[in-house]
Parts: structure tokens; sequence; C-alpha cells
């Protein structure tokens, strides 16, 4: 099939249906029945808690962008087992069932972005089968489950793309069968573009509805519709980090206590500590486990200026999910600066904004710093004056903030944490 939209503007085959549409409308038509399902068995708004929107659009567009990939990148445009040519058949099968492995590895370990890459190039080969194909020349109004269920028994299919942009069209099976359009000068066997077009839907559905009962209806959509954003706290836990840590507590329940009389899904809420070393990441879904994680967090160690602040934060952008808030408290340098490309590129990635919270002034003169004895030594006055130049540029680019403020001020500033998620 045609990759997505352009593609069936640029070839003038309008009333074909291409990989992108099939991939949006399977998904769309299994989230919405399993939200009926939910929606049977709970009698808690669940309409209200996962409302198709910007986040179920952008997880399909997830899916659809590693499904047109397949077309356009040189890794896997001319390679015949990624798109059933060239009597790849075999080949075709194992790759598929690759993917679908891969797929529920990723799901079940939470990484559902790398579940939503490898599920798209799935759809891509799996639709491809009866677009090239003689599945349907063979008169089959059926899905050929044989290709992700090896204990159905196999048929004999033979595949051949063909068509002006297919190379090998003069080769072997000359001419090609494929049915990727209406269009005859790009599609052989245009005539039975419907059939494989509703073929292909079909097994899309079947594949999604096989996941669904797989990792159960609240992880598919987690999956499907989006995680919600997550509340992140990245904490120094140097012994100079009392105040902040204090002040961070008290506005982590606030804000629990505010979300806890909204009708929106809580979420989740992720709590990253670090000082040299850096982790493990705390995170839960139940309230009070999470202030349990915050009342635990001791601020003890310390004394030297530079901590691991980027590697925390990188953490923190690893395991969180897409749109989700960042709070970094620290009084400290990073120590790892080198992170600052990887960790800005994972934040412009998940659209993700992180905010610092700084109790030290870059300003401030060596006297007034020489007073938080528990961290401070006397290279101190060697430190930059720039020094936190990073944190104001990753807020920036990511559309959070950089507050300076002082520890007798932090509980007020600290505020901003609840009106940004209030927003």
């Amino acid at each position: 099939f045609l990759p997505n939209f352009w593609s069936r503007v640029l070839t003038l085959s309008w009333d074909s249906q291409t990989h992108q549409y099939i991939t949006e409308q399977a998904i769309l038509n299994v989230t919405m029945e399993t939200l009926r399902d939910i929606k049977k068995h709970q009698e808690n708004h669940v309409e209200n808690q996962t409302r198709l929107g910007r986040g179920f659009w952008r997880a399909v567009g997830e899916v659809v962008k590693s499904n047109a990939a397949m077309d356009f990148l040189s890794s896997t445009r001319a390679d015949p087992v990624y798109h059933f040519d060239s009597e790849r058949v075999d080949s075709a099968i194992v790759m598929l069932r690759q993917f679908w492995a891969k797929t529920l590895l990723s799901v079940r370990a939470k990484q559902y972005q790398s579940a939503r890459h490898s599920l798209g190039q799935l759809f891509h080969s799996l639709q491809d089968f009866y677009s090239h194909s003689n599945w349907v020349e063979m008169g089959k109004q059926l899905i050929y489950l044989h290709l992700l269920q090896p204990e159905e028994p196999a048929i004999p299919v033979k595949c051949s793309h063909g068509g002006i942009l297919d190379s090998s069209r003069y080769m072997g099976a000359k001419g090609g069968i494929n049915k990727d359009s209406t269009s005859p000068i790009f599609s052989p066997h245009h005539f039975l573009h419907v059939e494989a077009a509703t073929l292909a839907t079909e097994a899309t559905l079947s594949v999604l509805r096989d996941l669904r009962d797989t990792v159960g209806h609240k992880t598919f959509l987690l999956f499907s519709v989006k995680q919600v954003p997550a509340l992140v706290f990245v904490m120094d836990t140097t012994g100079s980090m009392f105040e902040e840590i204090t002040a961070a507590r008290l506005r982590v329940h606030s804000i629990i206590q505010s979300r806890a009389r909204s009708t929106e899904h809580p979420g989740t809420f992720l709590l990253v500590p670090f000082h040299d070393p850096f982790g493990p990441v705390f995170e839960t879904d139940n309230p009070d486990q999470f202030m349990t994680f915050m009342e635990n967090l001791m601020a003890l160690g310390g004394g030297d200026e530079p901590e691991m602040c980027f590697s925390a934060v990188q953490l923190a952008l690893t395991h969180s999910p897409p749109l989700s808030e960042i709070f970094v408290f620290t009084d400290a340098s990073p120590k790892d600066a080198h992170l600052f490309d990887a960790v800005k590129a994972l934040a412009l990635e998940k659209q993700s904004k992180v905010t610092f919270l700084l109790t030290e002034d870059p300003n401030s003169s060596k006297e007034s710093r020489g007073r938080r004895k528990r961290r401070r030594r006397m290279s101190r006055e060697l430190l930059s004056p720039d020094r936190f130049s990073l944190y104001s540029s990753l807020s920036s680019l990511s559309g959070g903030l950089t507050i300076f403020t002082t520890n007798s001020d932090i509980h007020k500033v600290s505020a901003i944490v609840e009106d940004n998620t209030a927003a």
C-alpha cells in the first residue's frame, strides 16, 4: 500500500487506502471498543479519565510514522523481507513474529514508545502481505492466521510487487501483482485494491485485539491512548538541601490533595534522588505510597559543588511519559555537563517541561556562599559564575523555568510547581 496521504496525492489515486489510513482507523476502532468494554464493568466515569485527544493522536502518529518509514529508510525500503516481495514469504513471516515479540516485551516493560515503533513496523509488513502476495488472487476472504500464529495451518502463497517503482519487475514473476493503489500505472492488480485493503484492515484489527487481550485493557490504553503525564521530582539529596526537600514534601502533599478532588486521571508520580550517585527511580500511581517515598528522602553527605544532576534528569525523562512536568531542586552545578545535548534531545522528543528551582545565586559573593558550610569548600572560589547556564538553556528550550531563590524563600517559590501543574 502507499505509505500516507501525500503519496496518494502524488500518484493521483485519490480513492486508494494507505498504510496511514488503515492503521489510524484500526487503532481508533479498537481503542473505542476497549473504552466501551471498560465502561461496562466500571462506574467511575472512565470516559472522563481517558478522553481521546492530543495524547491519542500523538500515540497513533508514532505508529503511523514507524509504519511509513519502512518505505523510506535506506535500511528497509529495498529489502523484500520487510514487504513480502520477491518470494521471501518465509523470511517475512519470521520478521513479523519478531516484531510481535518485541512489541509485547516493550509494552510489558512500560516502554510504550518503543512498542509503538515495533508495532508500526509489524503493521507495514502485515498490510503489505495482502497487497503483494497472491492471497486475494487465490480467492481468500479471511485473513491468514498463520502469519502470527504458528499453530494455525500454513498455506502456500507467492508474492511479487511489480509496478513502475519496482526495479525487479522484469525478473522472476514478471509484471508483479501489487494492489497498493487503484492506479493501473503503479499497481498491476489495481482492480483488487479494495479486497486487499479490507483484509489488511481486518488483520490490523486482529493484531490490536490480540495485543489488548494479551496485556490487558488498562495497559493497552496506556499504549494506545496515552500515558497520562507524570509529576516528576528530581531531588538533590546532599546535606545542604534540607530546606528544599522539606518544601518539596509540602508542595507534593498539596498537589496530591488537589488531584484527588479532580475528575481527571491522577497520573503517576516519579521521584529521582541524586548526589554523586543518582537514582533509583521511585514510581507509583498511589499518592500515599509516593508521600512515603518523599518522607523517607534524607539530605545527607555532600561537600563538593558539582553533582550528577543531568544524569538524574536523563533518568527521569527516560522513565516518564511524554508531556510530563519535571521539577529539579538543587543548589549545585552539573558534574555531568557532557550529557546536556542528550538530555535536551530527550526533553524535546517527549515534549516534557523541565523547571529548575535553584537555592543558590550565581552572582552571590564568596562570603555569602561560605555561610552554607555543610556543602561549600574553599575550591568554590574557583567556580564559574555561569555554572548554571546549562540549566537555564534546558529549561528555556523545554518550556520550563529556571528560578533562583534562597533557603528562606523556597517554600514560597516552590508554589510555582503547584501553579504549573494546576494549569
